[in-house]
């Protein structure tokens, strides 16, 4: 069939080359190969650059995305040096918190764009994309979470709180909001987290680490808030014990005066405060036991309240000072609190200036100086006449300035942020502690820091005064910690500096001497306490003097021997242990003296003003 209507012909499947004459021309079969390889030459290319398009792009993407994921997570960063008490009354962690909101927001668009969708199959890199995926939504969750729980917070706070009923209603409103933070951040997906690369997989490590903390203390913050609303709620009784840090011992001031704090209805009505030397508790009726009786039995703490604080552990002299007080005076207390001299000026940094019933007017830069100093002035040992005069008005201005205190805590509006930041100072440095007979609320004062306890892994250098005078206000106390590794062991040395500054001209009730004691004027006399973590071998002291306690504390070592440091003068304490480990941490624990030990280890020099960390 011919012409312009025949149809066309069907090529033939390619078949061997016949022989033709050299002459002749080419068949037309080679050249529809020649255009089909053409043609598939130039498909390659084109999908070729088509891919490389792609791959760049997607490349672009996933770049940009990890960078505005960088930028949130340094934002987060920013807003987590943010979130003390006081930062959360005036949201300083809102503003960084929100952009890493948007950051993350951006990271997740571009992470999740059609153009990283083919990824998403692949088996091993879909898993790694997936989980970069879920992060940056994850991380975009916890801070949008976290900046409306502040808000939220905030609000709270800056709600009237006046009256004692508000406090309650305040009290309950914050342990509800971060209970429903806790359970908003409990229902945020995290991602994948096994078959990840090292790098990947350490980011999500971090992150749901880190996110447990915050859970953990958002459940912390609701069981705090909430046991202290039930307190305040009341009707309850709490023993309140008085230290002064002018007479130190192990993590507290001396306990010099006691009385009971009342709440109800959220008002707090505070007894008139008695000194402890006048009411002795009668041998027998405040039995000591444990470790406290094995390694302090001889200074009788169940008898004489000034020294229970020989041990720093409060969840035991806790107890024991709630028998005693039942066993002198028959009333059973619901805990105990510790209230010292820098926990007053803390206070009155955020009330302002207190008036007593004499007329005086306490700020807070000289209610240190009142305290442990001033108030003793013209005092002597044995009080007679005017002198007995003098020791009474004395009583009356302690009691009238922890009213005064109390009272202005009551019934003036107050700077929430400065109450905040005052209440985390105490807290960290031991100057208030609180016990509970009550599990649930002694739970929640481990959880808020405010138990007293000691840890395994626990260290504190503690000089007791044995004196009976005021003179840690002059002693300084400077240690150098020397840590090396001797096999698989690590040898510890610990050196304790003394230095006596006591000035002349003081009164005796202030530097001695005390009559019985056999001392001279401004003589230190005492016991240097050192705890060591449980773990460490039995500890010793350089030159092998006689010691005053050795044994467990808890679930610490403790090592004490006497020290005699007269005025002018100085002495070291040298204490030897070995830790049974090449590597490790423990934690320096505060003494809560008003000039802190001050620590020298490895070229960095701290104080125990707050706990810190010593890593070797």
């Amino acid at each position: 069939m011919s012409g312009p209507d025949a149809p066309d012909t069907p090529e033939e499947p390619d078949a061997a080359p016949a022989v033709s004459d050299p002459g002749s021309p080419a068949r037309p079969a080679r050249r529809g190969d020649a255009r089909r390889r053409r043609r598939r030459r130039l498909l390659l290319r084109g999908a070729i650059v088509v891919v490389g398009l792609w791959v760049v792009s997607t490349a672009a993407v996933l770049v940009l995305g990890i960078v505005h994921a960088s930028h949130g997570i340094s934002d987060v960063d920013e807003a987590k040096s943010h979130l003390t008490a006081s930062d959360v009354v005036d949201r300083s962690a809102t503003a960084p918190l929100l952009a890493a909101v948007n950051q993350f927001d951006s990271a997740n668009g571009l992470l999740h764009s059609p153009l990283v969708a083919p990824l998403d199959i692949l088996p091993v890199i879909g898993r790694q994309l997936r989980s970069v995926q879920d992060l940056s939504a994850a991380s975009g969750q916890v801070a949008r979470v976290g900046a409306r729980a502040i808000d939220q917070a905030h609000a709270v706070l800056q709600a009237p709180h006046s009256s004692g009923p508000q406090r309650v209603v305040e009290l309950r409103r914050l342990a509800a909001l971060a209970a429903s933070t806790d359970r908003a951040l409990g229902r945020i997906d995290t991602g994948p987290a096994h078959a990840l690369i090292s790098p990947l997989a350490s980011k999500h490590d971090t992150f749901v680490r880190d996110l447990d903390q915050v859970r953990s203390r958002l459940q912390h913050a609701a069981g705090v808030a909430g046991t202290l609303a039930d307190i305040f709620q009341g009707p309850q009784t709490y023993l309140l014990l008085m230290a002064n840090n002018a007479e130190m011992r192990a993590g507290s001031g001396n306990f010099l005066e006691v009385g009971t704090l009342v709440t109800s209805d959220g008002h707090l009505q505070l007894s008139h405060l008695e000194q402890t030397v006048n009411i002795p508790v009668p041998a027998g009726k405040a039995p000591v036991t444990g470790d406290l009786e094995a390694r302090w039995g001889w200074l009788k703490p169940g008898q004489d309240w000034r020294n229970l604080g020989f041990t720093p552990q409060f969840d035991v002299n806790g107890p024991l000072a709630a028998r005693m007080w039942a066993a002198e005076t028959g009333q059973h207390v619901d805990g105990v609190i510790v209230v010292d001299v820098e926990t007053l000026q803390q206070i009155l940094e955020v009330t302002g200036p207190v008036t007593l019933s004499d007329g005086t007017v306490v700020h807070a830069d000289d209610v240190v100086q009142l305290l442990v100093h001033d108030q003793y002035e013209g005092l002597v040992d044995q009080p007679t006449g005017q002198q007995a005069k003098a020791e009474g008005a004395r009583e009356d201005r302690l009691g009238a300035l922890a009213q005064a205190a109390l009272n202005a805590l009551e019934n003036e509006s107050l700077d929430l942020k400065s109450l905040s930041t005052a209440m985390t100072t105490v807290a960290e440095g031991r100057h208030l502690m609180m016990w509970s007979a009550q599990p649930d609320a002694e739970a929640a004062w481990v959880q808020a820091g405010v138990a007293g306890q000691l840890a395994p892994d626990s260290m504190m250098a503690a000089v007791i005064n044995r004196g009976g005078n005021k003179l840690d206000q002059y002693l300084s106390v400077d240690t150098d910690l020397d840590l090396h590794t001797q096999g698989k062991r690590t040898l510890g040395t610990l050196t304790v500096h003394l230095r006596n500054a006591t000035p002349p001209g003081q009164s005796q009730f202030l530097a001695g001497p005390n009559p019985g004691l056999g001392t001279q004027y401004g003589e230190y006399l005492g016991v240097m306490a050192v705890n060591l973590p449980g773990y460490a071998s039995v500890p010793s002291v350089a030159g092998n003097p006689p010691l005053d306690a050795l044994g467990a504390e808890g679930p610490t070592w403790v090592i004490a021997a006497p020290v005699d440091v007269k005025a002018g003068h100085e002495q070291d304490v040298v204490v030897h242990f070995t830790l049974p480990q090449s590597s490790g941490q423990f934690t320096v624990l505060p003494t809560a003296r008003l000039t802190p030990v001050t620590w020298h280890f490895r070229g960095a020099t701290t104080t125990d003003a707050v706990p810190f960390t010593v890593s070797f």
